[in-house]
Protein backbone atom coordinates (compact mmCIF):
# COMPACT_ATOMS: atom_id res chain seq x y z
CA UNK A 1 0.00 0.00 0.00
CA UNK A 2 1.27 3.58 -0.59
CA UNK A 3 1.64 6.37 1.71
CA UNK A 4 2.83 9.96 0.97
CA UNK A 5 6.02 9.87 2.59
CA UNK A 6 7.78 13.41 1.36
CA UNK A 7 6.07 16.47 0.15
CA UNK A 8 7.95 19.54 -1.27
CA UNK A 9 6.52 22.99 -2.14
CA UNK A 10 8.64 23.89 -5.20
CA UNK A 11 9.15 27.14 -7.44
CA UNK A 12 11.22 27.01 -10.92
CA UNK A 13 12.61 30.23 -12.26
CA UNK A 14 12.12 30.73 -16.37
CA UNK A 15 11.57 26.74 -16.41
CA UNK A 16 12.19 25.72 -20.28
CA UNK A 17 10.18 22.40 -20.13
CA UNK A 18 7.07 20.10 -22.01
CA UNK A 19 7.09 18.77 -24.96
CA UNK A 20 10.10 17.76 -27.68
CA UNK A 21 10.14 20.97 -30.00
CA UNK A 22 11.98 23.61 -27.98
CA UNK A 23 8.82 25.13 -26.80
CA UNK A 24 8.39 25.52 -22.78
CA UNK A 25 4.67 24.69 -23.92
CA UNK A 26 3.63 23.77 -26.76
CA UNK A 27 -0.31 22.03 -28.06
CA UNK A 28 0.83 18.23 -27.61
CA UNK A 29 2.30 18.34 -24.66
CA UNK A 30 0.72 20.29 -21.60
CA UNK A 31 2.88 19.29 -18.50
CA UNK A 32 5.01 22.19 -17.39
CA UNK A 33 6.59 19.30 -15.09
CA UNK A 34 6.91 15.98 -15.76
CA UNK A 35 7.20 13.39 -12.78
CA UNK A 36 9.53 11.24 -14.94
CA UNK A 37 12.05 14.07 -15.84
CA UNK A 38 12.42 14.42 -12.10
CA UNK A 39 12.52 11.08 -11.26
CA UNK A 40 15.62 10.34 -13.67
CA UNK A 41 17.41 13.95 -12.77
CA UNK A 42 17.02 12.85 -9.04
CA UNK A 43 19.04 9.29 -9.89
CA UNK A 44 21.67 11.25 -11.88
CA UNK A 45 22.19 13.47 -8.63
CA UNK A 46 22.19 10.32 -6.42
CA UNK A 47 24.98 8.66 -8.63
CA UNK A 48 26.70 11.97 -8.27
CA UNK A 49 26.23 12.50 -4.52
CA UNK A 50 26.94 8.14 -4.03
CA UNK A 51 30.52 9.01 -5.75
CA UNK A 52 30.91 11.68 -3.58
CA UNK A 53 30.59 10.11 -0.37
CA UNK A 54 33.21 7.49 -1.52
CA UNK A 55 35.71 9.43 -2.87
CA UNK A 56 35.81 11.27 0.56
CA UNK A 57 35.64 8.38 2.39
CA UNK A 58 37.50 5.38 0.15
CA UNK A 59 39.48 7.64 -2.63
CA UNK A 60 36.94 5.06 -4.96
CA UNK A 61 34.61 6.57 -8.24
CA UNK A 62 31.90 3.46 -8.75
CA UNK A 63 29.97 2.71 -12.33
CA UNK A 64 26.66 4.37 -12.70
CA UNK A 65 25.40 1.03 -13.55
CA UNK A 66 26.24 -0.51 -10.14
CA UNK A 67 25.24 2.25 -8.31
CA UNK A 68 21.66 2.28 -10.06
CA UNK A 69 21.94 -1.98 -9.18
CA UNK A 70 22.68 -1.41 -5.67
CA UNK A 71 20.15 1.58 -5.74
CA UNK A 72 17.12 -0.75 -7.40
CA UNK A 73 15.27 -1.32 -4.33
CA UNK A 74 14.34 2.37 -4.07
CA UNK A 75 13.99 3.66 -8.26
CA UNK A 76 13.22 0.46 -9.78
CA UNK A 77 15.18 -1.27 -12.55
CA UNK A 78 14.22 -2.67 -15.69
CA UNK A 79 12.65 -6.27 -13.99
CA UNK A 80 11.82 -4.89 -10.39
CA UNK A 81 9.16 -1.89 -9.37
CA UNK A 82 10.72 1.39 -8.06
CA UNK A 83 9.81 1.67 -4.36
CA UNK A 84 8.61 5.70 -4.90
CA UNK A 85 6.52 7.27 -6.73
CA UNK A 86 6.92 11.25 -7.77
CA UNK A 87 3.01 12.82 -8.01
CA UNK A 88 3.53 16.54 -9.88
CA UNK A 89 0.89 19.23 -9.24
CA UNK A 90 0.78 22.13 -10.60
CA UNK A 91 -2.05 24.87 -11.49
CA UNK A 92 0.25 26.15 -14.80
CA UNK A 93 -1.70 24.74 -17.97
CA UNK A 94 -1.72 25.49 -21.47
CA UNK A 95 -4.42 28.11 -22.85
CA UNK A 96 -2.76 29.07 -25.42
CA UNK A 97 -4.82 30.70 -28.37
CA UNK A 98 -3.95 32.29 -31.64
CA UNK A 99 -6.40 34.11 -34.13
CA UNK A 100 -4.26 35.12 -37.35
CA UNK A 101 -6.14 37.31 -39.94
CA UNK A 102 -6.76 35.45 -43.17
CA UNK A 103 -6.51 38.41 -45.56
CA UNK A 104 -2.98 39.76 -44.13
CA UNK A 105 -1.74 35.79 -44.52
CA UNK A 106 -3.38 35.98 -48.24
CA UNK A 107 -1.31 39.11 -48.83
CA UNK A 108 1.96 37.72 -47.96
CA UNK A 109 1.21 34.34 -50.19
CA UNK A 110 0.31 36.83 -53.11
CA UNK A 111 3.47 38.57 -52.56
CA UNK A 112 5.90 35.27 -52.69
CA UNK A 113 3.94 33.75 -55.59
CA UNK A 114 4.70 37.14 -56.88
CA UNK A 115 8.39 37.29 -56.42
CA UNK A 116 9.35 33.59 -56.62
CA UNK A 117 11.29 33.77 -53.42
CA UNK A 118 10.87 30.90 -51.31
CA UNK A 119 12.68 32.09 -47.57
CA UNK A 120 10.29 33.56 -45.40
CA UNK A 121 11.46 34.90 -41.96
CA UNK A 122 9.88 36.45 -38.91
CA UNK A 123 10.79 39.15 -36.31
CA UNK A 124 8.76 40.95 -33.85
CA UNK A 125 9.78 44.39 -33.53
CA UNK A 126 7.44 47.66 -31.63
CA UNK A 127 5.47 44.70 -31.17
CA UNK A 128 4.60 43.80 -34.45
CA UNK A 129 4.87 40.71 -36.14
CA UNK A 130 6.67 41.43 -39.45
CA UNK A 131 6.69 38.67 -42.22
CA UNK A 132 10.12 39.61 -44.64
CA UNK A 133 9.52 37.85 -47.75
CA UNK A 134 13.96 37.91 -48.89
CA UNK A 135 14.97 40.18 -51.44
CA UNK A 136 11.23 41.63 -51.37
CA UNK A 137 9.18 43.72 -48.71
CA UNK A 138 8.18 43.09 -45.01
CA UNK A 139 4.75 42.56 -44.03
CA UNK A 140 3.19 42.80 -40.91
CA UNK A 141 0.74 41.03 -39.10
CA UNK A 142 -1.74 41.26 -36.73
CA UNK A 143 -2.42 38.59 -34.31
CA UNK A 144 -4.59 37.75 -30.93
CA UNK A 145 -3.08 36.01 -28.62
CA UNK A 146 -2.90 35.51 -24.62
CA UNK A 147 0.71 35.33 -24.44
CA UNK A 148 2.04 38.38 -22.76
CA UNK A 149 5.40 38.73 -25.10
CA UNK A 150 5.93 42.09 -24.17
CA UNK A 151 6.77 40.58 -20.49
CA UNK A 152 9.17 38.02 -21.73
CA UNK A 153 10.45 39.40 -25.25
CA UNK A 154 13.29 41.29 -23.34
CA UNK A 155 14.79 38.27 -21.68
CA UNK A 156 14.39 36.27 -25.17
CA UNK A 157 16.48 39.01 -27.37
CA UNK A 158 18.45 39.93 -24.78
CA UNK A 159 19.75 36.28 -23.47
CA UNK A 160 22.27 34.94 -26.52
CA UNK A 161 21.53 31.66 -25.19
CA UNK A 162 17.95 32.04 -26.19
CA UNK A 163 18.34 34.28 -28.87
CA UNK A 164 20.18 31.22 -30.57
CA UNK A 165 17.42 28.91 -30.43
CA UNK A 166 14.61 31.59 -31.59
CA UNK A 167 16.34 31.16 -35.59
CA UNK A 168 15.45 27.52 -35.22
CA UNK A 169 11.92 29.13 -35.57
CA UNK A 170 12.36 32.33 -37.29
CA UNK A 171 12.67 31.14 -40.77
CA UNK A 172 11.09 28.43 -43.38
CA UNK A 173 11.54 27.49 -47.38
CA UNK A 174 8.59 27.30 -48.73
CA UNK A 175 7.59 25.37 -52.14
CA UNK A 176 6.04 28.27 -53.90
CA UNK A 177 5.98 26.46 -56.99
CA UNK A 178 3.91 23.14 -56.49
CA UNK A 179 2.15 24.12 -53.37
CA UNK A 180 -1.18 25.39 -52.80
CA UNK A 181 -2.30 28.24 -51.49
CA UNK A 182 -3.70 26.48 -48.39
CA UNK A 183 -1.22 24.34 -47.87
CA UNK A 184 1.45 27.27 -48.32
CA UNK A 185 -1.30 28.94 -45.31
CA UNK A 186 -0.51 26.13 -43.66
CA UNK A 187 2.75 26.10 -43.18
CA UNK A 188 2.53 30.05 -42.41
CA UNK A 189 0.21 29.50 -39.64
CA UNK A 190 2.41 27.07 -38.05
CA UNK A 191 5.58 28.86 -38.44
CA UNK A 192 4.12 32.03 -36.91
CA UNK A 193 2.12 29.98 -34.03
CA UNK A 194 6.03 28.29 -33.32
CA UNK A 195 7.94 31.74 -33.48
CA UNK A 196 5.31 33.64 -30.78
CA UNK A 197 5.12 30.09 -28.95
CA UNK A 198 8.43 30.27 -28.26
CA UNK A 199 7.72 33.70 -26.19
CA UNK A 200 5.92 31.37 -23.64
CA UNK A 201 8.78 31.39 -21.09
CA UNK A 202 6.91 31.93 -17.40
CA UNK A 203 8.97 33.53 -15.25
CA UNK A 204 8.27 31.16 -12.49
CA UNK A 205 6.30 27.87 -12.40
CA UNK A 206 5.23 26.76 -8.42
CA UNK A 207 4.63 23.24 -8.24
CA UNK A 208 4.10 20.08 -5.73
CA UNK A 209 6.48 17.06 -5.55
CA UNK A 210 4.80 14.02 -3.74
CA UNK A 211 6.60 11.12 -2.99
CA UNK A 212 4.71 7.86 -2.55
CA UNK A 213 6.29 4.88 -0.83
CA UNK A 214 5.30 1.57 -1.08
CA UNK A 215 5.08 0.10 2.12
CA UNK A 216 3.34 -3.20 1.29
CA UNK A 217 6.30 -4.92 -0.47
CA UNK A 218 9.06 -6.62 1.24
CA UNK A 219 12.72 -4.90 1.04
CA UNK A 220 15.90 -6.11 1.74
CA UNK A 221 18.13 -5.40 4.08
CA UNK A 222 19.51 -1.89 4.70
CA UNK A 223 16.12 -0.67 2.50
CA UNK A 224 15.89 2.24 5.00
CA UNK A 225 19.41 3.38 4.80
CA UNK A 226 19.72 3.14 1.24
CA UNK A 227 16.12 5.46 1.04
CA UNK A 228 17.21 7.99 3.46
CA UNK A 229 20.41 8.52 1.05
CA UNK A 230 18.39 8.47 -1.95
CA UNK A 231 16.07 11.60 -0.09
CA UNK A 232 19.07 13.35 0.71
CA UNK A 233 20.20 12.93 -3.17
CA UNK A 234 16.89 14.86 -3.61
CA UNK A 235 17.64 17.52 -1.54
CA UNK A 236 20.96 18.31 -3.59
CA UNK A 237 19.12 18.02 -6.76
CA UNK A 238 16.79 20.67 -5.67
CA UNK A 239 19.42 23.12 -4.40
CA UNK A 240 21.84 22.83 -7.04
CA UNK A 241 20.12 21.23 -9.92
CA UNK A 242 17.19 22.31 -11.91
CA UNK A 243 14.62 21.45 -14.57
CA UNK A 244 14.01 21.73 -18.64
CA UNK A 245 16.53 22.57 -21.03
CA UNK A 246 19.42 24.81 -19.66
CA UNK A 247 19.53 23.87 -15.96
CA UNK A 248 23.44 24.22 -16.09
CA UNK A 249 22.82 27.89 -17.37
CA UNK A 250 20.41 29.37 -14.82
CA UNK A 251 17.17 28.44 -16.11
CA UNK A 252 14.76 26.10 -14.69
CA UNK A 253 16.74 26.68 -11.11
CA UNK A 254 14.47 25.36 -8.29
CA UNK A 255 13.79 26.69 -4.76
CA UNK A 256 12.28 25.20 -2.21
CA UNK A 257 9.02 26.91 -0.69
CA UNK A 258 7.77 24.61 1.05
CA UNK A 259 8.63 21.04 2.62
CA UNK A 260 6.68 18.39 4.89
CA UNK A 261 8.18 15.12 6.40
CA UNK A 262 5.15 12.20 7.17
CA UNK A 263 7.16 9.32 8.29
CA UNK A 264 9.60 10.92 10.90
CA UNK A 265 11.68 7.84 11.23
CA UNK A 266 12.52 8.05 7.30
CA UNK A 267 12.25 11.91 6.71
CA UNK A 268 12.37 13.99 9.87
CA UNK A 269 16.34 15.33 9.65
CA UNK A 270 16.22 15.75 5.96
CA UNK A 271 12.43 18.18 6.27
CA UNK A 272 14.37 20.03 9.11
CA UNK A 273 17.89 20.51 6.86
CA UNK A 274 15.71 21.76 3.89
CA UNK A 275 13.49 24.08 6.09
CA UNK A 276 17.21 25.81 6.52
CA UNK A 277 16.90 27.36 3.04
CA UNK A 278 13.05 28.59 3.71
CA UNK A 279 14.86 32.21 4.99
CA UNK A 280 18.46 33.56 4.34
CA UNK A 281 20.29 36.45 5.21
CA UNK A 282 23.58 36.31 3.49
CA UNK A 283 25.44 34.28 0.27
CA UNK A 284 27.62 32.99 2.96
CA UNK A 285 25.28 31.71 4.88
CA UNK A 286 23.52 29.88 1.84
CA UNK A 287 27.04 28.64 1.18
CA UNK A 288 27.82 27.25 4.70
CA UNK A 289 24.34 25.41 4.55
CA UNK A 290 24.58 23.45 1.43
CA UNK A 291 28.16 23.06 2.71
CA UNK A 292 26.75 21.59 6.06
CA UNK A 293 24.49 18.98 4.16
CA UNK A 294 26.92 17.56 2.38
CA UNK A 295 29.31 17.21 5.67
CA UNK A 296 26.44 15.03 6.69
CA UNK A 297 25.80 13.07 4.47
CA UNK A 298 29.30 12.22 4.16
CA UNK A 299 29.53 11.62 7.70
CA UNK A 300 26.01 9.81 8.85
CA UNK A 301 25.29 7.91 4.74
CA UNK A 302 28.40 5.61 4.70
CA UNK A 303 26.92 2.31 5.76
CA UNK A 304 25.54 1.31 2.15
CA UNK A 305 29.16 1.40 0.81
CA UNK A 306 29.75 -1.93 2.61
CA UNK A 307 26.18 -3.79 1.17
CA UNK A 308 27.23 -6.93 -0.87
CA UNK A 309 29.70 -6.85 -3.74
CA UNK A 310 27.08 -4.67 -6.05
CA UNK A 311 29.35 -2.13 -6.62
CA UNK A 312 32.26 -2.16 -9.64
CA UNK A 313 34.66 0.60 -9.48
CA UNK A 314 35.04 3.03 -12.75
CA UNK A 315 38.21 2.73 -15.04
CA UNK A 316 39.12 6.24 -15.13
CA UNK A 317 40.43 5.59 -19.01
CA UNK A 318 36.86 4.61 -20.20
CA UNK A 319 34.05 5.48 -17.63
CA UNK A 320 33.62 9.45 -16.86
CA UNK A 321 31.20 9.79 -14.08
CA UNK A 322 31.00 13.05 -11.46
CA UNK A 323 31.03 14.16 -7.69
CA UNK A 324 30.94 17.33 -5.91
CA UNK A 325 33.84 18.97 -4.28
CA UNK A 326 32.37 21.72 -1.83
CA UNK A 327 36.00 23.65 -2.65
CA UNK A 328 34.51 24.64 -6.06
CA UNK A 329 31.36 26.87 -4.85
CA UNK A 330 30.98 30.20 -5.10
CA UNK A 331 27.24 31.58 -3.97
CA UNK A 332 26.65 35.76 -4.30
CA UNK A 333 23.25 37.90 -3.52
CA UNK A 334 22.04 38.88 -6.53
CA UNK A 335 19.48 41.53 -7.45
CA UNK A 336 18.46 40.92 -11.20
CA UNK A 337 17.79 37.49 -12.51
CA UNK A 338 17.11 38.47 -15.92
CA UNK A 339 20.72 40.07 -15.90
CA UNK A 340 22.66 37.32 -14.26
CA UNK A 341 20.84 34.46 -16.66
CA UNK A 342 22.06 37.04 -19.64
CA UNK A 343 25.49 37.56 -18.22
CA UNK A 344 26.06 33.77 -18.26
CA UNK A 345 26.76 33.59 -21.93
CA UNK A 346 29.92 35.78 -21.36
CA UNK A 347 30.89 33.19 -18.82
CA UNK A 348 31.11 29.89 -20.79
CA UNK A 349 31.36 31.45 -24.42
CA UNK A 350 35.31 31.58 -25.77
CA UNK A 351 34.33 34.72 -27.45
CA UNK A 352 32.27 35.91 -23.73
CA UNK A 353 33.88 39.48 -22.52
CA UNK A 354 34.21 38.16 -18.81
CA UNK A 355 35.65 34.72 -19.55
CA UNK A 356 38.17 36.58 -22.32
CA UNK A 357 38.78 39.61 -19.74
CA UNK A 358 39.89 36.53 -16.89
CA UNK A 359 41.81 33.82 -18.92
CA UNK A 360 43.54 36.43 -21.48
CA UNK A 361 45.43 33.77 -23.54
CA UNK A 362 42.88 32.35 -26.35
CA UNK A 363 44.13 28.60 -26.03
CA UNK A 364 43.82 28.66 -22.73
CA UNK A 365 40.47 30.17 -22.28
CA UNK A 366 39.56 27.56 -25.02
CA UNK A 367 41.51 25.07 -22.83
CA UNK A 368 39.35 25.91 -19.79
CA UNK A 369 36.54 26.09 -21.32
CA UNK A 370 37.11 22.39 -23.21
CA UNK A 371 37.69 21.08 -19.48
CA UNK A 372 34.83 22.46 -17.49
CA UNK A 373 32.22 24.38 -19.44
CA UNK A 374 31.39 21.83 -22.47
CA UNK A 375 33.26 23.60 -25.13
CA UNK A 376 33.08 21.57 -28.42
CA UNK A 377 34.32 23.92 -30.99
CA UNK A 378 38.41 23.03 -31.00
CA UNK A 379 38.33 21.67 -34.61
CA UNK A 380 40.79 24.17 -36.00
CA UNK A 381 42.84 24.56 -32.71
CA UNK A 382 43.23 20.93 -31.36
CA UNK A 383 46.70 20.44 -31.39
CA UNK A 384 46.96 23.48 -29.28
CA UNK A 385 44.55 22.76 -27.21
CA UNK A 386 45.70 19.29 -26.80
CA UNK A 387 49.34 20.96 -25.73
CA UNK A 388 47.74 23.22 -23.00
CA UNK A 389 45.31 20.69 -21.11
CA UNK A 390 48.66 18.44 -20.54
CA UNK A 391 51.56 20.51 -20.91
CA UNK A 392 52.99 24.26 -20.37
CA UNK A 393 55.78 26.12 -21.76
CA UNK A 394 58.49 26.41 -19.22
CA UNK A 395 62.47 27.52 -19.88
CA UNK A 396 63.63 29.18 -23.19
CA UNK A 397 60.68 28.16 -24.81
CA UNK A 398 61.61 26.69 -28.02
CA UNK A 399 58.99 26.26 -30.76
CA UNK A 400 58.51 24.03 -33.46
CA UNK A 401 55.88 23.87 -36.38
CA UNK A 402 53.85 21.12 -36.97
CA UNK A 403 53.70 19.70 -40.50
CA UNK A 404 49.80 19.21 -40.01
CA UNK A 405 48.31 22.32 -37.94
CA UNK A 406 50.82 24.54 -38.67
CA UNK A 407 50.28 25.56 -35.60
CA UNK A 408 53.46 26.32 -32.44
CA UNK A 409 53.81 23.88 -29.92
CA UNK A 410 56.19 23.90 -27.09
CA UNK A 411 58.99 21.23 -27.10
CA UNK A 412 60.23 22.66 -23.75
CA UNK A 413 57.87 21.46 -21.02
CA UNK A 414 56.49 20.39 -17.92
CA UNK A 415 52.99 19.59 -16.27
CA UNK A 416 50.57 21.64 -16.36
CA UNK A 417 50.02 23.60 -12.70
CA UNK A 418 46.52 24.13 -13.41
CA UNK A 419 44.62 20.66 -14.82
CA UNK A 420 45.71 17.82 -15.97
CA UNK A 421 43.31 14.62 -18.14
CA UNK A 422 43.95 10.78 -17.46
CA UNK A 423 45.12 9.31 -20.70
CA UNK A 424 45.41 12.70 -22.99
CA UNK A 425 48.75 11.73 -24.91
CA UNK A 426 49.82 14.57 -27.37
CA UNK A 427 50.82 12.71 -30.09
CA UNK A 428 48.31 10.16 -30.58
CA UNK A 429 44.36 9.46 -29.79
CA UNK A 430 43.09 7.71 -26.91
CA UNK A 431 39.49 7.10 -25.69
CA UNK A 432 39.26 10.10 -23.30
CA UNK A 433 40.90 12.25 -25.06
CA UNK A 434 38.70 11.85 -27.95
CA UNK A 435 36.16 12.21 -25.70
CA UNK A 436 36.91 15.51 -24.54
CA UNK A 437 37.53 16.76 -27.75
CA UNK A 438 35.14 15.07 -29.81
CA UNK A 439 31.85 14.04 -28.10
CA UNK A 440 28.79 16.24 -28.81
CA UNK A 441 26.76 15.46 -26.19
CA UNK A 442 29.73 16.25 -23.05
CA UNK A 443 28.14 17.84 -20.10
CA UNK A 444 29.56 21.04 -18.87
CA UNK A 445 30.69 20.70 -15.29
CA UNK A 446 30.74 24.40 -15.07
CA UNK A 447 27.42 25.58 -13.39
CA UNK A 448 25.09 28.19 -12.61
CA UNK A 449 21.69 28.17 -10.26
CA UNK A 450 19.21 30.69 -9.41
CA UNK A 451 18.43 30.38 -5.62
CA UNK A 452 15.50 32.11 -3.96
CA UNK A 453 13.92 32.05 -0.30
CA UNK A 454 10.39 32.87 0.71
CA UNK A 455 11.36 36.54 1.85
CA UNK A 456 12.26 37.24 -2.11
CA UNK A 457 16.07 37.01 -1.54
CA UNK A 458 17.71 35.51 -4.71
CA UNK A 459 21.09 34.11 -4.72
CA UNK A 460 23.72 32.52 -7.66
CA UNK A 461 25.50 29.26 -7.11
CA UNK A 462 28.44 28.50 -9.50
CA UNK A 463 30.15 25.89 -8.91
CA UNK A 464 32.17 23.33 -10.94
CA UNK A 465 31.36 19.61 -10.50
CA UNK A 466 34.30 17.10 -10.78
CA UNK A 467 34.80 14.85 -13.17
CA UNK A 468 36.73 10.76 -13.04
CA UNK A 469 39.02 12.38 -16.19
CA UNK A 470 40.86 14.64 -14.22
CA UNK A 471 44.42 13.35 -13.17
CA UNK A 472 44.85 16.73 -10.72
CA UNK A 473 43.35 20.36 -10.69
CA UNK A 474 45.10 23.04 -8.97
CA UNK A 475 41.75 23.74 -7.00
CA UNK A 476 43.40 27.19 -5.94
CA UNK A 477 43.70 28.40 -9.41
CA UNK A 478 40.64 27.00 -10.61
CA UNK A 479 38.30 28.33 -7.97
CA UNK A 480 40.27 32.02 -8.64
CA UNK A 481 38.58 31.81 -12.15
CA UNK A 482 35.35 30.45 -10.65
CA UNK A 483 35.25 33.67 -8.13
CA UNK A 484 35.86 36.25 -10.88
CA UNK A 485 33.33 34.73 -13.22
CA UNK A 486 30.37 34.94 -10.76
CA UNK A 487 31.42 38.86 -9.98
CA UNK A 488 31.63 39.41 -13.33
CA UNK A 489 28.09 37.45 -14.15
CA UNK A 490 26.33 39.30 -11.24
Amino acid sequence: MEELLMSFKLKAIYPLTGGYNRHSINEFYEENVRPTEIKGLWRWWNRVLFNTVSYVKEVKLYTYESIDRLFEDVFGSENKKSAVRLEVITDEGSDNHFELSNVELDNVIDCLKASREEKVNLDFRDNTLIVEIEGSTKIPISFKSNLDIDKIKDLVYKNKLLSFELLGFKSIKIDTKNSDKEVIKEILRDLITNYLEYFNIKQEVTFTLNIYLDKSREHKQNFESKLKFALYSLLVFILLGGIGRKTSRGFGSLSIVDVKCYDDSICKKIEDLAKNFLTLSSGNELKSKIESILDCIKNSCTDILFVGNILSEIDPKKNVVYFINSDLFEVRKINDKEKVLANIYEAVSSEGCCIESIITNKYVRKSFLIAFGGYRKVEKDIEVIKNYLCETCDGDKKWRKTLKTKKYLCETCKTVPSFNIVDFPLKEHSSMSDYILQYKHRSSLLRFKLISDNSNNSYLISYILYSSYFKKIDINYVRCILEKLTYCVI
